[in-house]
């Protein structure tokens, strides 16, 4: 016994219908999100201020090695923190590398990285004493003399730049003010952009096993350690000043307030 064949036109037409029904949200999300509330006129500017940040002080880098016998472990530290105090005084000494592994000869060896801010005044010689220093079983040399600008020093230049731009946009307000009296415009957003030119540090930055051999013409006539350097900062806004568009005049038909009221 046959039976009889599923309607195929019914059959095509579930797909159809279930396509249909998904594309009409779909339609309605693709619609533009239009601006809610009244309309603005808008004024969107560019300013920019420009800064240096400058450092009077430099990232000291010493690295020292030491091979001690069973005995002298127990004023390792305590020599450790003799010899940074006599290459640079009055600092915050921060180990930043610290390593010590037992030799062939049964001599434990501690290597030892430490840094500290050091005034510019306070680096003449640093390279000599850390020389002197050394001596059989004590390693110590300069590993490196940064004179990058703090985070510190280079956030106060950002934050004076942005009190530049706050003031541009104040002085833009009151010209507003003074051409457009009914517009009444404020300031809708402000977007900061901040860029860093990037500066060389200076010449006499030596890194590694290289301090130790160190030419002497690295260092300044005067018996310095080389100079500070500055960075560029541009401080950059979009600012965006805003007021609501006066509301379109009516064409033909009576106003509101001309319409009688009802009886």
């Amino acid at each position: 016994m046959r039976h009889p064949a599923p309607n195929k036109t019914r059959l095509l037409a579930l797909p159809v219908l279930a396509v249909l029904l998904l594309s009409v949200p779909l339609a309605a999300q693709a619609q533009p999100a239009g601006r809610h509330g009244p309309a603005d006129d808008e004024i969107v500017l560019r300013l920019e201020a420009e800064g240096w940040v400058e450092t009077q002080t430099a990232k000291l880098i010493v690295a020292i090695d030491m091979a001690l016998q069973g005995g002298e472990m127990a004023d390792a530290r305590a020599q450790v923190n003799d010899t940074l105090g006599g290459l640079v005084a009055g600092v915050d000494w921060r180990t930043t590398r610290f390593s010590r592994q037992m030799d062939s000869a049964g001599l434990e060896r501690w290597q030892v990285v430490a840094e500290a801010r050091v005034p510019e005044a306070k680096l003449a010689g640093v390279h000599d004493k850390a020389k002197n220093a050394s001596k059989p079983g004590l390693s110590v040399r300069v590993a490196d003399i940064d004179f990058t600008p703090t985070l510190a020093e280079h956030t106060a230049v950002e934050s004076a730049l942005r009190a530049e731009l706050y003031r541009q946009t104040k002085e833009e307000l009151a010209r507003l003010a003074d051409i457009f009296p009914e517009r009444d415009y404020r300031v809708r957003m402000i977007d900061f952009q901040s860029a860093g030119m990037p500066s060389p540090r200076p010449a006499m930055m030596v890194r590694g096993m290289a301090a130790e051999s160190a030419p002497a013409m690295m260092k300044d006539q005067a018996g310095g350690e080389g100079l500070s350097v500055s960075r560029r900062i541009v401080q950059s806004a979009t600012v965006i000043l805003g007021t609501t568009a006066p509301a379109p005049e009516r064409r033909g038909g009576p106003k509101r307030e001309d319409v009688p009221p009802k009886q």
